[in-house]
Formats: structure tokens, sequence, C-alpha cells
């Protein structure tokens, strides 16, 4: 069977497209071809299948366990499809939303779906951690924001942080520190994978979390680990901008 490697900002993927597998086993081939040792190794992985006009993508994390949607990895899947259909836009549809994509020279630009949000306020009993409170963002899939000082502390707190009752669908655990009105520092733990070079919605959250508490201007960017990513919200509508790199493609043996 064949796949694509691909990574943004150092968050890597295996792709699929149009595979010919059952559904039923799609959570166990994931774990299987994130292993690092034993497999080829990723953050998520990526299934695609073209219905007609209608391209449909989800997403597994390492763990094996399906997210709604991902930020890098929506980028990545967009760059491949358009430079196989020559063409510079295309729309995805994910369990988070449907995903408008545009290619922009190197980078690509997703127009996220319409976020909901909801500050955490102390008596919920996850403000202590977070100055100011901590935010609950869904940006298609659910993240926690948290504003901190040191951004390698979601080390400590992260996969505590996911697990919380709050989150029966446990979440994504952002830790945040506001470098000006224009710029964000980011640290993600990602819910079913852990700590990754960089998170797309983890980005995009993190900026409607700041926008909220009125700490930064409509486009900022969001610097991690591995890159930087510009994110755009003005309340209404939410862009992603950011690198998307092909790294090979191969051929796994698969048996179910």
């Amino acid at each position: 069977m064949e796949f694509i490697k691909a990574q943004g900002l150092g968050n890597d993927f295996v792709m699929l497209v149009n595979p010919d597998v059952p559904a039923n086993d799609l959570s166990d081939l994931s774990r299987r071809l994130a292993d690092r040792r034993y497999g080829i190794g990723c953050d998520q992985v990526i299934v695609v299948h073209e219905i007609n006009d209608r391209i449909n993508v989800r997403f597994f994390n390492a763990d094996g366990s399906e997210a709604e949607s991902c930020g890098n990895g929506s980028r990545c899947i967009a760059k491949y499809l358009m430079d196989q259909k020559q063409q510079r836009t295309i729309t995805i549809e994910t369990l988070g939303g449907t995903l408008n994509c545009q290619l922009e020279d190197d980078m690509v630009t997703i127009q996220m779906p319409t976020p909901t949000v909801e500050i955490l306020d102390g008596p919920q009993s996850l403000g202590h951690l977070s100055t100011p409170d901590a935010v609950a963002v869904n940006v298609g899939n659910p993240h926690l924001v948290c504003f901190v000082e040191n951004i390698d502390s979601v080390s400590s707190y992260g996969e505590g942080l996911e697990n919380h009752p709050a989150f029966p669908l446990r979440t994504n655990v952002d830790f945040v520190k506001i470098l000006d009105s224009g710029h964000l520092q980011l640290k993600v733990w990602e819910r079913g994978t852990g700590i990754t070079p960089a998170c797309g919605s983890g980005a995009c959250a993190s900026v409607v979390a700041a926008y909220a508490h009125k700490k930064v201007e409509q486009k900022t960017k969001v610097s991690q680990a591995g890159g930087d990513l510009w994110i755009q919200w003005d309340g209404q509508k939410l862009y992603m901008s950011g690198p998307a790199v092909i790294v090979f493609a191969g051929t796994f043996f698969y048996k179910s």
C-alpha cells in the first residue's frame, strides 16, 4: 500500500489516499504506522477518501483514537492534493468542519471553522494555572488554552489536563506565553499523542483565547519549536497560514 510522509513545522504525518482498508481496521493500522520503531513513525495518520467531487479526510492519533481535525495535517494533505491536481484551491471535509484551502507560494492558508469560546474562571478549578483565566476553545477540535510564563510546564500538566473531568472527550492542552500584541509563544500537549513540535489548531485556539482577553490584535504570529504560523481572527473569520512539506513517498505491506 502506498503512503506519503509529510510534515508541517515538524508535526509529521503518514497520509493514505483512497486506501483499500476496512473502516474497522483504521484505528489499529494507525497505531502500527505511527510507531517510530516498528512502523513508519508519525504524530498522526491522515486517511483521505475521494467520493465523486467530495474529499473526506480523517485524522487518527498515534494511540489510534480519531481526532475531529488537525491544522498542520490539513495544510499537508491540502498541499499534496493541490499539487497532484495542479490547482491553487481545494475544499476538504473533516469531522470538525469543512475547510477551504489555498496555496500561496510554499504556504497554505486555511479558513478554519468558526470557533466556540468559553472563559474558565477560577471556581472551575482550572484558572489557577493561567493568568489571565484559561479558555476552552473548539476550532473543530477541543483545546484548553492556559496563559503562563513558562510554556515548558505543559510537560508536567499536559497529560493530567487532557484527561481532566471537565473534558469528557479529553482535550488538547495549549500553554501560551504572550510576548506582545502580535506575537505568542506556544507549546502543546496533543490529545492522544503528547508533546509535538507544533500544532496548527493549537495556534488558532491560542490566538482566539488571547483575543477573547483583548491581549492580541487581529493578526498574530505564533512561534513553536517547529517554526511559526500566522493566525488571523477578527471575531468572525479565522485563518491559519503556514508551510507544508511533502517529505517522501513509499510502500508498506498491509496485513489486517
